[in-house]
């Protein structure tokens, strides 16, 4: 495991400047503008370029050394984190130039973590690999929770130079802890030296990958619910901010608000660290369906109590289960999918279940003030009936989408739990600490973290509990 620790230290490095500078970032945006707009466009523009690029980075990731893959898109996010500090220093930043930054590492993660997911499979060995995705998520979860803080002291102490400094002060000890990772790339991968096999045709490998991600009803399955678990996720954490303050008077809101970001914050960070001292279980799939089904029920709960208190205990149930499921997942996907193919796999995978976070950003609001609202609203169809189950007399349409989007959730889920998946016969790679043979080229290596590892400096919505959602 020494060589996926030291890849993960750089990975926590620099996923804390990228969570310390997207604060800052998406703050700098708003207050320039004042436009929610412009702020939500960041948002968006941190998803959709990666997803159109994904599928070509994944038959790139199958073509060439990972670890070459790696240190080029760190490199060219390095780029745009120098252009946009080189910027603000002369006193040229725009926001333009921030939406381009953006743009560019967007494509950058679309390289990056189908690369690092890969590359686990070859660097520990089976039996350690869900400890490994879970340490990343224990990484991840507390890069997410103190970046606000740190970027907090930053802006105070030096202001968004400094902000910008570390960022690009993060990729490059990030990279550092790249150059001497050394792994065996798997049998068949073009950066081995006894590779002779032909690769065919790009159109060729991404219907094969295409066939690889769901060749079985229970991957089928797990990409489905994964996919309806970001949604569900990017749905609840669009509704949440409205529902805690029509519930708050306003003196309280800044308390209750933090209340419920600490609660799914500490649901995250105990899952996380759980897991990545006990590993996954040995059975990932029954796991992956009760954790889904709880968080349902969560989110169905937090529907019909709408407090902040409820919100609260919602928040920590639902982000306890993310880990698992995460954890889980990707243990599963390693299995069912050969190391030489894993790159194009796990890049049509980002692109479905980050498909699914862009859905619940996208129909969370018109679905509750447009559609669902009018219905129980006082004097709707069903204001006296529905309407008043719900626990508020305020956005009774954000509450009733979070009962949707649980009951969603969980039926999704127990719809599944007969499926079973099939792992490819076990390959024994050699320790990841031990040199590769001398007539084998550097192999490489990182840990595979979750699938929103890519969130781009745009700040994410102002109650985020925890890193989003799951790969």
């Amino acid at each position: 495991m020494t060589t996926f620790l030291l890849v993960w230290a750089g990975r926590l490095v620099t996923a804390l400047g990228s969570s310390i500078s997207g604060f800052a970032l998406g703050l700098w945006i708003y207050q320039q503008t004042g436009s929610v707009t412009q702020f939500a466009t960041g948002l968006l523009l941190a998803f959709a370029p990666g997803m159109l690029a994904a599928p070509v980075a994944g038959i790139l990731v199958d073509r060439h050394r990972r670890r070459v893959v790696l240190l080029c898109a760190d490199g060219a996010a390095m780029l745009g984190a120098v252009a946009l500090a080189a910027a603000q220093a002369t006193g040229h930043l725009a926001v333009w130039q921030v939406y381009a930054v953006i743009i560019v590492e967007s494509c950058c993660a679309a390289f990056q973590w189908p690369a690092l997911a890969a590359a686990v499979t070859g660097m520990v060995r089976p039996e350690q690999r869900g400890r490994a995705s879970a340490m990343t998520q224990t990484a991840l979860a507390g890069a997410q929770l103190l970046g606000p803080m740190l970027a907090a002291v930053l802006l105070g102490a030096g202001g968004l130079r400094a902000v910008l400094v570390v960022d690009v002060v993060s990729f490059a000890l990030g990279m550092l802890t790249l150059l001497p990772a050394r792994f065996p790339e798997p049998a068949g991968h073009p950066g081995r030296a006894d590779s002779r096999r032909e690769r065919p045709g790009w159109r060729a490998e991404l219907r094969e990958g295409r066939r690889l991600l769901t060749n079985q009803p229970g991957l089928k399955h797990l990409l489905r619910l994964v996919t309806v678990l970001n949604a569900a996720e990017a749905t609840a954490t669009a509704v949440l901010l409205p529902l805690v303050l029509a519930a708050t008077p306003e003196a309280e809101q800044n308390a209750a608000v933090a209340m419920v970001s600490t609660a799914g914050g500490l649901g995250l960070a105990i899952s996380s660290v759980a897991l990545s001292i006990r590993g996954t279980p040995r059975r990932p799939l029954p796991w992956v369906t009760a954790a889904t089904v709880l968080s349902g029920v969560a989110v169905l709960q937090a529907g019909f109590f709408p407090r902040p208190v409820p919100l609260a205990a919602a928040a920590f149930v639902f982000f306890l289960g993310l880990p698992v499921v995460s954890s889980c997942a990707q243990v599963l996907w390693q299995s069912a999918v050969a190391a030489e193919a894993q790159g194009r796999v796990f890049a049509l995978r980002r692109m479905f279940t980050q498909g699914g976070i862009l859905l619940g950003y996208l129909l969370a609001g018109p679905l509750a003030s447009q559609v669902l609202g009018p219905l129980v609203d006082p004097g709707g169809p069903l204001g006296a009936t529905l309407g008043r189950l719900l626990g508020t007399t305020r956005d009774r349409g954000s509450a009733l989408l979070l009962c949707c989007t649980g009951l969603i959730l969980a039926v999704t889920a127990l719809a599944g739990r007969h499926h079973t998946i099939t792992a490819l016969p076990a390959e024994s790679p050699p320790p990841a600490e031990s040199p590769p043979p001398a007539e084998s080229p550097p192999p490489t290596g990182s840990p595979s973290p979750p699938e929103r590892e890519s969130a781009s400096r745009a700040a994410g919505p102002p109650v985020a509990t925890g890193p989003p959602a799951t790969s």
